[in-house]
């Protein structure tokens, strides 16, 4: 019997505050790859009814359970509000530049270089996995490789004036074993922020690495809210923290 394929993996998830200072829940992704497709698609259906950012019509929605398929096929089949579909997963995970290991990878990248990377891996998939019928999803296990707002803007741009054969491009961003979002690269409506700007002028400051989060100093006092038209008294603790902007 075939030893299960382990895929390697980067370090992603929350922080959690308290008392004792930042802790980042660094989430525990399978190791074994088909256990860890299946969980990413799932997760993508959960977030999508949840929360979809930059929907363009007519929507897939709602989707059903993700069938994994053969070996060497595309990874899932799944029902859509458009009819069966096929769905191709893709780690956006640019160790070739970035690596050429997890452990090397950069806090963070500046988006200009995050759009320019994911959309050589979108036209790679395109190239072989694209076609009538099928979309791609897109996801990220390393923090520094995460797909932020303006990135995504770039793709969708990009992708307008030479599109994939793929009908839709999604990225699903994983924020736990249960839960995440989900944004439409392609073709997706303009960012309703960023939508107009001038993306190559634009610089921004990376989101700190969750290992580069600590403490400075807690204020706390003790005041009083009302709770069913009675006053309650309540202590009050803030956490003034260095985040470490790059």
């Amino acid at each position: 019997m075939r030893k299960p394929r382990e895929k390697p993996q980067g370090k992603s998830g929350p922080i959690r505050t308290g008392p004792n200072g930042v802790d980042w829940m660094v989430i525990p992704f399978p190791k074994e790859k088909a256990e860890r497709e299946v969980l990413v698609a799932g997760l993508f259906v959960k977030a999508f009814d949840q929360w979809v950012a930059g929907q363009s019509e007519p929507s897939l929605a709602p989707f059903g359970k993700p069938a994994q398929n053969e070996e060497n096929d595309l990874d899932f089949t799944v029902d859509t509000a458009l009819g069966a579909m096929r769905m191709e997963l893709a780690e956006f995970a640019p160790l070739k530049e970035h690596g050429p290991r997890f452990a090397d990878a950069p806090p963070s990248l500046q988006p200009p270089e995050k759009a320019a990377l994911a959309l050589e891996l979108v036209g790679m998939k395109s190239d072989h996995q694209g076609g009538e019928g099928r979309f791609l999803v897109i996801y990220n296990t390393e923090h520094g490789f995460w797909l932020d707002p303006l990135t995504i803007e770039g793709m969708r741009r990009a992708l307008k004036e030479t599109p994939p054969r793929f009908k839709r491009i999604y990225y699903v961003s994983i924020h736990d074993l249960g839960n995440g979002s989900v944004s439409e690269i392609y073709p997706g409506a303009p960012h309703h922020m960023f939508g107009e700007a001038d993306l190559d002028a634009m610089r921004v400051l990376a989101m700190p690495h969750p290992t580069e989060f600590r403490v400075l100093r807690t204020v706390s006092w003790t005041g009083m809210i009302m709770v069913r038209g009675r006053p309650c008294p309540v202590n009050y603790t803030v956490e003034y923290r260095d985040f470490g902007l790059m």
